[in-house]
């Protein structure tokens, strides 16, 4: 009896022993300790293009605001692909504070919409109006087994979901142009 008491004590101390010295759980990440989505993407070294573009119109502010927004966010490769495949193109936005401004909140949709929700205006083949004042179609492709969310036939959704605290950026791997300037 003793020595299943000793061996008892042994595992209780040593179960105590590892929970003190083991690492902390990371501490759970929300909306609202992850910043707005201005420092979200800010942090994010895959849209510093988006980000100095962001601040080049004029819009950290804005963006900084209460919202709630969701962010079609291009990457650096969707910049570099507009850029390579379409050069007027990016150098008039980039050029034109304006025109920026109008491309840039054609990226901004004035509610949270999550993926699940994106998903569901996708399979009716919906449209959601932007800060910008025109609409984004959203549509579904099937690829590799799974429906990968688009918005105007070209621009996938790469990194859905990204948490802000103020909203919601998708990760698209293409810039949306509004029809009216495209």
């Amino acid at each position: 009896m003793k020595a299943r008491i000793a061996v008892l004590l042994a595992i209780v101390t040593g179960t105590a022993a590892f929970a003190a010295t083991a690492p902390a759980a990371p501490a759970k990440s929300s909306a609202a300790s992850a910043g707005n989505c201005v420092v979200v993407a800010s942090s994010n070294k895959d849209f510093s293009t988006l980000v100095s573009l962001v601040k080049q119109a004029g819009l950290v502010k804005t963006l900084s605001g209460k919202g709630p927004f969701t962010i079609m966010a291009p990457t650096n490769a969707a910049f570099a692909k507009l850029k390579r495949t379409a050069p007027d193109t990016y150098t008039a936005v980039t050029t034109d504070k304006a025109l920026l401004t109008k491309v840039l909140t054609y990226h901004v949709i004035p509610k949270r919409v999550p993926a699940v929700a994106a998903f569901a205006v996708a399979k009716v083949r919906g449209s959601v109006k932007t800060v910008q004042g025109e609409s984004i179609k959203f549509s579904l492709r099937e690829r590799i087994g799974l429906d990968d969310l688009f918005l105007n036939g070209n621009a996938r959704v790469i990194a859905p979901n990204v948490r802000c605290s103020n909203g919601i950026i998708h990760g698209i791997n293409n810039v949306l142009v509004p029809p009216s300037i495209a």
